[in-house]
């Protein structure tokens, strides 16, 4: 937070570059050093003090641009230019009696346009005062028609605006060292120094930080009419009416309560975005804010851990005012103008072009294009990148992850490596036996697209699909507790994981040929191709890869094992779509899902359901369409016929 301190007014300088003084550097300098004495002569011939005021206070402004260009802060410089540039405006709209004094004004902006364009910073085109349209002036006693008329009362105008726009910062709590609980500590300031001088506006510390934007924070704004009232108090000597400037600011105006600060909605993307949240933004909030802003206790309790908390901000209230990235508290601390330290923090500073996406982001719209908004800003932007990945890419990023996984999950045995066109195989079975595992694998792929009519010109898994090996049952174990902490149900010798970012299957291969291997792995690269068609639940992915698996050989002692459990699934039933909605152990879940999407896979009208998911529909809608009703209601008709199929049981086939 920005300290309240004494303003800095020194004038420009020269600035040194490449061996010599550049002209337009020392033009620029001196407009903006000279620009507060030749205004302020000029401009105390204006109507009124107050319009005296703030033309001399933007002379004030150009000099601190000025000095911003000769320390080479030339995209700070230039937002400080954009702000005079947008108050000289409102001057020459709301009272055309001020053109002759808006006039050098003009003509240092001009200068300064000049000097700033060539160094590559844009801003908005220049008019000249004359230009500018009238706006309508409001009517007496209407909102915008300036500070109450006769002496301005503390307790009755000033208090509500105290309260009203700093009350939780300020007056609840002492954010930044800076109270105004009260007449006192508003007088007394913070430890940085006196923030109001009566009679002297213009060198108030309170009037500069709000006119700058830099207060108040979290959306909240100080209307005109309000910073003109504080302004002519101020004038007017600052003077206190209470009878005691020891007592509370809420005591002295009941009525003042503090502005809530606007809120701001998730909003889906529209797709019209030149700049995605996902692709673009969410990486490197994740790399450069979650130092400070992504721990368990946030520094000024602003989160950034995801979309949701990013937006719903901290103490400062909100960050980001969609659609102005000028009014958003987040860029202007990445750009160093917000007060305080520049973000982030003990970082380089992020580049002109990364805050300019930011700032393109925010003026379309800051819409959320990542899917889930309270999801982790990291994985948010890890599933950008592997959506946007060729498949080579992306074989590449699975290949870094599983070498991450295999180290998690087995620290002290490096793994022996096996990479064919559709999987990279990892384990600690020797070299010979991974190769062999390798073929298996490839040779199961054509048959499990077959089986669901997949493209047989493209990689049945984009960016390939891992395949951890282990050698018994307890290293298998340990890296479903390392790796996914979680126990892995004593039934499984094998499962698979999906979520675009990554896919494997987890292997331990069968002993004396009590289950297939071909199929263990037929069963986990159905799944994960399943799951890889969309938004596919995973009762529907694990049930699909199973009824692949008893498709392409019935008697495999798994799926025999399968068949024989089944009725004791159904009995321990409560409900038809118990398997779908996960209230059964986890392998009696399974067994019950993969009998009910078998059953839907001897229905003529499966094809319809997969076929919009192939092209990424929703799967409640497919399936809705597809079968004239819900999982839950027709899994009231598989109850009744589960629908398992096979052909008479025989020796299980060997591994």
């Amino acid at each position: 937070m920005k300290s309240f301190g004494s303003a800095v007014r020194t004038a420009g300088g020269t600035e040194r570059r490449m061996g010599g003084t550049r002209p337009w550097a020392i033009a620029f300098a001196l407009a903006a050093g000279m620009t507060a004495s030749i205004v302020g002569q000029a401009a105390f011939a204006a109507p009124t003090p107050a319009q005296r005021e703030e033309i001399a206070a933007l002379g004030t402004a150009l000099t601190r641009a000025g000095n911003l260009y000769k320390q080479g802060k030339h995209a700070e410089s230039g937002a400080v230019v954009k702000e005079v540039q947008a108050k000289v405006e409102k001057l020459a709209a709301a009272d055309k009696s001020l053109l002759s004094f808006l006039e050098s004004l003009y003509t240092k902006l001009e200068r300064a346009h000049a000097v700033l364009e060539l160094e590559g910073v844009e801003l908005p085109p220049l008019k000249k005062p004359s230009d500018v349209e009238p706006e309508a002036k409001p009517a007496a006693g209407k909102p915008g028609a300036g500070p109450p008329t006769g002496a301005v009362s503390f307790s009755k105008h000033v208090v509500p605006i105290l309260i009203g726009k700093c009350g939780n910062c300020h007056v609840n709590n002492a954010r930044g060292n800076f109270s105004i609980s009260s007449f006192a500590a508003l007088k007394k300031g913070p430890p940085g120094g006196t923030v109001i001088f009566p009679g002297d506006p213009i060198g108030s510390r309170l009037i500069e930080v709000i006119e700058s934007g830099d207060m108040p924070r979290g959306g909240l704004k100080v209307s005109a009419d309000e910073l003109a009232t504080l302004k002519k108090w101020i004038t007017e000597g600052a003077k206190y009416d209470g009878q005691n400037e020891q007592d509370g600011l809420a005591s002295l105006n009941a009525a003042a309560k503090p502005d809530a600060p606007p809120m701001v909605a998730v909003m889906e993307a529209t797709g019209k975005e030149t700049i995605s949240f996902a692709r673009d933004i969410a990486s490197v909030i994740a790399n450069n804010c979650t130092t400070c802003h992504g721990t368990m206790r946030p520094r000024e309790n602003f989160s950034v851990v995801s979309f949701t908390s990013l937006l719903k901000g901290g103490d400062s209230g909100a960050p980001i005012v969609p659609g102005k990235p000028e009014e958003s508290l987040l860029v202007r601390k990445l750009k160093g103008t917000g007060g305080g330290q520049r973000m982030p923090v003990n970082r380089d500073p992020l580049s002109t072009d990364v805050i300019a996406k930011i700032e393109k982001w925010i003026l379309e719209g800051a819409r959320f294009d990542g899917g889930d908004p309270g999801q982790g800003l990291a994985q948010v932007a890890a599933l950008a990148r592997a959506k946007g990945a060729t498949h080579a890419q992306l074989s590449e990023d699975r290949a870094k992850l599983a070498g991450e996984n295999w180290r998690l999950g087995m620290p002290n045995a490096a793994p022996a490596r096996f990479e064919s066109a559709n999987f990279l195989v990892l384990g600690n079975v020797g070299e010979a036996t991974l190769q062999d595992i390798g073929a298996r694998a490839e040779a199961m792929a054509p048959k499990v697209a077959a089986v669901f009519k997949a493209p047989p010109e493209e990689p049945l898994i984009k960016g390939r699909m891992t395949l951890f090996v282990f050698s018994e049952r307890y290293d298998y174990s340990e890296f479903g507790q390392m790796v996914e902490r979680r126990q892995i149900p004593k039934e499984w010798r094998g499962h698979w994981q999906f979520n675009t970012v990554d896919s494997y299957g987890a292997i331990v291969p069968p002993r004396n040929d009590d289950y297939s291997l071909e199929l263990l792995v037929a069963q986990q690269l159905a799944g994960a191709y399943v799951a890889s068609l969309g938004k596919t639940p995973r009762w529907f992915a694990e049930g699909a890869a199973r009824a692949a698996a008893a498709r392409l050989d019935p008697a495999d002692a798994r799926v025999v094992k399968w068949n024989e459990s089944l009725p004791e699934v159904l009995a321990s039933m409560s409900a038809p779509d118990d398997g779908v909605n996960g209230k059964l152990a986890p392998e009696m879940n399974d067994v019950a899902n993969y009998s009910f999407v078998n059953f839907l896979m001897n229905d003529k009208r499966f094809p319809k359901l997969l076929e919009p998911l192939k092209k990424g529909a929703a799967f409640d809608k497919a399936f809705s369409e597809a079968f004239a009703g819900s999982p839950g209601q027709v899994a009231e008709a598989w109850v009744k016929k589960p629908g398992i199929k096979t052909r008479p049981a025989t020796k299980a086939k060997k591994s």
